[in-house]
């Protein structure tokens, strides 16, 4: 096969409050989601400046402007997954109110936005509520009643989910992804320092990695034996949250230009991602990152060595070779 022309792809997990519930939301967490908005107005902004489309890749209940209970149960159609680490009702921090009392759990604005943003964006799906597909605990008929809830909520809003990405990052139960339609997914991402068992050193290898801006590997897409196409992460542009705030800007800056190159000089994909929310952890600094990254790309797709393309789009690149 010749080799293609490189390709840039930016998805970015919308999930605000739906992201962390099981694990324990900070008030530093909260402080985050509720100054998410005006990141992600600015991010649109920069994409409208360097004429880039993203996939933004939303929980489903974040296209929601309200919900209630039925009969004192939230969102009764999903099968509840029973995780080790998260004994109660998946649905408990659920406030079953409003985007104007709670707008840390809905985001039908959000989505608002995004749509009526330009160039066009695509909107993708990271599950319904969250829920962490690929882990022990999620059986098949929980994973197929929020994914089905998910498509069900984008269709009520005009919208047709192509593109899924995998909550944590834990692929699982792909063939029920195909059921619903969807043809592409965000496969695990290929980090040098993933094949380190040991939870510790694999984060010091990780903090290392971006410190220094090891170049990320690129990929190329492949269908999986459902006939998805996976379209592997390969840098996640890092929050300022915690010890990660002592790596400068400019390291994530660095490394998403070798990632670029790498994928120009081998006609492979360059995929970066993160949480818009990440960026109210440095609002100013990560918003001047992604401008000078997406400069660089703009700069590449102007030389003719570049194209930048949704995670739908690059799947059709691959998918008509």
């Amino acid at each position: 096969m010749a080799i293609k022309k490189a390709t840039f792809v930016l998805s970015l997990d919308t999930e605000l409050a739906w992201g962390s519930f099981d694990l324990g939301i900070t008030a530093l967490d909260t402080a985050q989601f509720y100054n998410t908005r005006t990141c992600i107005s600015n991010l649109l902004q920069l994409l409208e400046k360097y004429r880039l489309a993203a996939t933004f890749a939303f929980v489903g209940h974040l296209m929601l402007s309200e919900c209630s209970e039925d009969n004192g149960i939230k969102h009764k159609e999903i099968v509840r997954p029973d995780f080790s680490w998260y004994q109660k009702d998946w649905f408990t921090e659920d406030p079953a109110t409003n985007l104007e009392k709670d707008p840390a759990w809905y985001g039908a604005d959000i989505l608002e936005e995004v749509i009526n943003a330009q160039p066009i964006h695509e909107i993708g799906s990271h599950s319904f509520s969250h829920m962490i597909i690929g882990a022990d605990g999620c059986s098949r008929d929980s994973a197929d009643s929020d994914i089905a809830l998910s498509v069900e909520t984008a269709k009520a809003r005009g919208l047709e989910l192509k593109s899924f990405v995998f909550p944590r990052n834990l692929e699982g139960y792909r063939d029920v992804l195909a059921k619903y339609g969807f043809r592409v997914y965000r496969g695990r991402g290929n980090e040098w320092y993933g094949i380190i068992k040991n939870r510790l050193l694999s984060r010091a290898c990780h903090l290392l990695d971006n410190l220094i801006a090891i170049s990320p590997r690129t990929s190329v897409p492949f269908k999986d034996e459902y006939g998805l196409y996976n379209t592997t992460g390969n840098m996640l542009y890092l929050s300022c949250a915690g010890i990660r705030k002592f790596i400068p800007i400019s390291s994530r800056i660095r490394k998403a230009k070798k990632g670029i190159n790498r994928a120009i000089k081998r006609g492979e994909v360059f995929h970066l991602w993160f949480h818009p929310f990440n960026l109210a952890s440095n609002p100013r600094g990560l918003l001047k990152g992604l401008d000078k990254i997406f400069s660089y790309v703009r700069d590449k797709i102007d030389e003719g060595v570049l194209e930048n393309c949704t995670m739908l789009e690059v799947c059709k690149k691959y998918e008509n070779t």
